[in-house]
C-alpha cells in the first residue's frame, strides 16, 4: 500500500543489529502463538486452503500487554517499525505490509506512532500457478519488533503456518471476522476526498475537500505523516472547518533539510470518512505548492528568545567555572607550563597562543556537541560526558595522559622521536600545542558539570541544532575566556619568575597530576568494566612505557642514525601494539553490574539502587524520596558525595525524616536514566532531586555543587 520508511532511533539501533544477526542464523519456526516479554505474535491466514495462482491474505497478529506498544511504518520521534523476513516455498511471492492506522502515543515530550491494541499486519501472498494440490505448504517468517512502555525491549519470533493446497480456495471461518475487522482499519485510498497542500517558511496547511454528496461532519481528525522527520509530531495540528471543507496546520521539522514538494500520510477521524461506522482512516497524498500562509493561533516566539538568551548566559558562566573543576586541573597544568614559557615571548606571540588555545576549546566543544546532538536525534539516551562511558575511550585517554606525564618527567623529550608530532601537539610552546591543549582540556573537562552548566545543557538539547550549538559555543567561550584575558594582557604574566631550575621542578610536579588522572581513569574503568579491564590497562601502560623509555634512551640526537632509527621503530611497535591490544581487549569487556547500595561513609546517607519501579512504589505510598544522579567518571559527583552526603549530620537528617535515598548510577550507558534526566530537562550529572511527603508533593532540585548545609536547607524546605 505504501513503502516502508525505517527510522532508527534509540535502542532500535541495537535492535536492528540483533535482528540482522538473527536473520543470518537459522531458527526453528513455531506454528501458533509465540510470546515475547509483553507481546504475543502469531502468523495467521484468511484461508484454510489455498488455490494455485490465487492470491490470498496472511497477517502477523500482535497482541500487546496493557500500555505496551509496537510501532507503525513511521514510528515518530523514536522507535522502529515491525519488520518481516519471509522464508517461502519456491514460487511464492509476499507483498508489502498493509499497515492499519496507528495510535498517537505521547510520553515525556516525545510522540510515537504505534499500536497498543490487538493489530493485524496484513500481507498479500501469491502462490505459483503450477503449485501441486494435495500437498500442504508451510510459510515461515522472521518477525522483529520493538515493544515499548516506559522502556523498550527488542522482540522477535520465528513463525510458521501450514496450509492445504486444493483445487479451489477454502476460507477459514474462525479467521473471517478478524480479517474483515483488520481491513476496516486500513486507510481508504480512493474515497472521493481531495487534498490541497500549501507551504511557507516551515509551515504547511493542508485543505481536505469532501466528495460530492458527503453530508456528515468530521469533527476532529489527526494526521500521521508517512515520511519520517518531515513534520514536527508534538505541536497541535489545529483541525478546523472551512467554507470548502476542512483544513489543518503542520510545522515542518527543521532537520528535514529541504522544502518538500509532497506530503503523504494517514488521516484518522473518530467518525468514518464514508459516513457513520465506516472506515476511520483515509490515505492522504497531497502536492505542496508555495503560498503565503498565516497560521492560526501561531505560538509566540518571544519566550523562546528570552529562554535562549538566559541559556547562553548560563552556558558562559558554566564554562568559566569549569576551569575550577577537578577534572580540568591536570590539563591546566600543561597550560601553566605554557604560560611560564610564554612569559618572555613577544606580545603578539602570546596573543596567538591564547587565541589558538581558545579555538581548540571551541572546536572540541563543537565536535562533542555535534556528536551528542546527532546521536540523540537518533534516539540515543546520551548526556554530557558520554564518551567516558566507553572502556575504549578510557584506555586511550589513560595512555595519552601517561605519555604526557612521562614526557614531563623527562623519560623522553619532545621532538626527538616518532612521537614528536604527537607530543608537540600538547606542548604549549608550539602553535599546534596551544590548539591541542585547548582541545584536550575540553575532552577531559566534559565529565564535570559546573554550576549553571547543567540547566543550559539540558535546555540546549530541546532546541534546534543551530541554537544548541550556540549554547555549546558560549560554554566553550566561557571556558577559554581566562586564557584569552591572560593573552590579551601579557603584563599579568610578568609576575612569573624568570626561567631557571625551578621550571624543571614545576614541570615534574605537573607530571604527577597527569599520573593522578591515569589513576582516576583506571578507577572509573574498574567500576565500569571490572578488574580484568584494569589489568589490561596496566599491561598497556607497561608496554607503552617501555616504548617511551626506548625512545628516550636510544632515540636522542646524540645517538648514531641507525640506533635512532631502530629505537623509533621499536618504540612505534611497542606503543601502537600496546594501545591496539588494549583497545581490542576493551571492546570485549562487558559493563560491570553497578551497585548503588551502601553508605557514602560512616553515618552518612544510605543509598539504594535506583529503579523506576522502586521510585514509583515510594511515590505511590507518599514517602519522601531523594534521587542522586551520579557517575564514577564525574569527579564533581564524587566530591559531592564525600563532602555533602558522607557527613553524620546529613545521614541523620535523612533517617529522621525517613527519606529514601536512591542512587541513579550513569557510569555505564543507561537509557532509562538518560530518559529520566531528559524528563527533568537535564542531560548531565551531577543532578539531585528531592520529593517531599505525600503523593501530590512537588520536587526541588539542588545545585551541581553542594555542601552539607545546602542539603539540610533543602530537607527543611520540603
Amino acid at each position: 500500500m505504501f513503502s516502508h520508511h525505517p527510522k532508527l532511533k534509540g535502542i532500535a539501533c541495537l535492535w536492528l543489529l540483533c535482528a540482522v544477526a538473527g536473520w543470518t542464523m537459522p531458527a526453528a519456526a513455531t506454528e501458533g502463538p509465540v510470546r515475547s516479554e509483553h507481546v504475543e505474535a502469531e502468523l495467521i491466514s484468511e484461508m484454510a486452503a489455498i488455490e494455485p495462482g490465487a492470491p490470498f491474505w496472511v497477517a502477523l497478529s500482535l497482541k500487546h500487554d496493557p500500555h505496551w506498544h509496537t510501532y507503525w511504518a513511521n514510528p515518530g520521534d523514536s522507535g522502529l517499525e515491525t519488520m518481516l523476513q519471509w522464508d517461502l516455498p519456491d514460487g511464492f511471492e509476499a507483498g508489502e505490509i498493509h499497515w492499519p492506522y496507528p495510535e498517537y502515543i505521547e510520553m515525556s515530550g516525545l510522540v510515537t506512532y504505534g499500536y497498543e491494541r490487538h493489530v493485524l499486519l496484513l500481507v498479500e501472498m501469491t502462490p505459483p500457478a503450477d503449485l501441486e494440490t494435495g500437498e500442504p505448504v508451510t510459510l515461515k517468517v522472521r518477525a522483529d519488533w520493538l515493544e515499548c512502555k516506559e522502556v523498550c525491549l527488542p522482540g522477535d519470533a520465528d513463525l510458521a503456518l501450514t496450509l492445504d493446497v486444493e483445487e479451489s480456495e477454502r476460507p477459514d471461518p474462525e479467521r473471517a471476522e478478524q480479517f474483515s475487522s483488520a481491513r476496516k482499519e486500513l486507510p481508504l485510498e480512493d474515497a472521493g476526498w481531495t487534498f490541497e497542500g500549501l507551504r511557507s517558511e516551515g509551515q504547511m496547511t493542508i485543505h481536505v475537500l469532501p466528495p460530492d454528496g458527503f453530508e456528515d461532519e468530521i469533527e476532529d481528525a489527526r494526521f500521521f505523516a508517512l515520511d519520517p522527520e518531515l513534520v514536527e509530531y508534538l505541536p497541535p495540528q489545529q483541525w478546523r472547518a472551512t467554507d470548502r471543507g476542512y483544513a489543518f496546520d503542520l510545522e515542518q521539522d527543521a532537520t528535514f533539510g529541504h522544502q518538500p514538494d509532497r506530503i503523504r500520510g494517514v488521516l484518522v477521524a473518530d467518525n468514518g470518512w464514508r459516513g457513520p461506522d465506516s472506515e476511520r482512516a483515509l490515505y492522504l497524498n497531497a502536492e505542496l505548492s508555495e503560498e503565503e500562509i498565516v497560521p492560526v493561533a501561531a505560538a509566540p516566539t518571544e519566550p523562546e528568545v528570552s529562554g535562549l538568551g538566559v541559556a547562553l548566559l548560563f552556558a558562559f558562566f558554566g564554562g568559566l567555572i569549569l576551569n575550577l573543576m577537578p577534572c580540568v586541573f591536570p590539563v591546566i597544568s600543561i597550560k601553566i607550563m605554557g604560560f611560564v614559557r610564554q612569559a618572555e615571548e613577544e606580545h603578539t606571540a602570546i596573543w596567538k597562543h591564547g587565541a589558538l588555545f581558545a579555538f581548540g576549546v571551541l572546536v572540541s566543544f563543537w565536535i562533542l556537541a555535534g556528536l551528542l546532538i546527532a546521536l540523540r536525534a537518533g534516539g540515543e539516551q546520551l548526556g554530557w560526558g558520554f564518551h567516558l562511558q566507553s572502556p575504549v575511550f578510557l584506555i586511550g585517554m589513560s595512555v595519552l595522559f601517561f605519555l604526557l606525564g612521562l614526557n614531563l618527567f623527562g623519560v623522553f623529550e619532545v621532538g626527538t622521536a616518532w612521537l614528536g608530532l604527537g607530543q608537540k601537539a600538547t606542548s604549549s610552546s608550539s602553535w599546534t600545542g596551544s590548539f591541542f591543549s585547548g582541545a584536550l582540556a575540553t575532552v577531559i573537562a566534559t565529565p564535570c558539570t559546573a554550576p549553571f552548566m547543567g540547566a543550559a545543557l539540558g535546555y540546549a538539547l530541546t532546541l534546534s541544532p543551530f541554537e544548541a550549538l550556540a549554547i555549546f559555543t558560549f560554554l566553550g567561550l566561557g571556558m577559554a575566556s581566562p586564557y584569552l584575558l591572560l593573552s590579551a594582557y601579557p603584563k599579568w604574566l610578568s609576575r612569573i619568575p624568570k626561567p631557571g631550575p625551578w621550571m624543571e621542578t614545576l614541570k615534574q610536579s605537573m607530571g604527577w597530576l597527569l599520573v593522578a588522572t591515569v589513576v582516576w581513569l583506571a578507577w572509573v574503568l574498574n567500576i565500569m568494566a571490572g578488574g580484568d579491564a584494569v589489568i589490561a590497562l596496566i599491561g598497556v601502560l607497561f608496554v607503552v612505557g617501555i616504548g617511551a623509555w626506548v625512545l628516550g634512551r636510544w632515540g636522542t640526537i646524540s645517538r648514531a642514525f641507525p640506533v635512532r632509527l631502530t629505537a623509533k621503530l621499536v618504540a612505534t611497535v611497542l606503543m601502537l601494539g600496546g594501545l591496539s591490544g588494549g583497545v581490542v581487549a576493551a571492546e570485549r569487556f562487558a559493563p560491570a553490574e553497578l551497585s548503588a547500595a551502601g553508605s557514602t561513609g560512616e553515618g552518612g546517607v544510605q543509598w539504594e539502587p535506583f529503579t523506576e519501579e522502586r521510585f514509583e512504589e515510594l511515590r505511590d505510598e507518599g514517602k519522601p524520596v531523594f534521587i542522586n544522579f551520579t557517575a564514577a567518571w564525574c569527579l564533581s559527583c564524587q566530591v559531592n558525595e564525600r563532602v555533602a552526603f558522607s557527613t553524620a549530620r546529613v545521614g541523620e537528617a535523612f533517617r529522621e525524616r525517613e527519606i529514601t535515598a536512591l542512587k541513579a548510577d550513569w557510569t555505564n550507558r543507561d537509557e532509562t536514566i538518560g530518559r529520566i534526566l531528559e524528563g527533568y530537562g537535564r542531560n548531565s550529572v551531577p543532578f539531585y532531586v528531592l520529593y517531599g511527603e505525600g503523593t501530590d508533593a512537588d520536587y526541588v532540585t539542588l545545585p551541581e555543587i553542594v555542601r552539607p548545609g545546602m542539603v539540610l536547607d533543602a530537607l527543611e524546605e520540603i
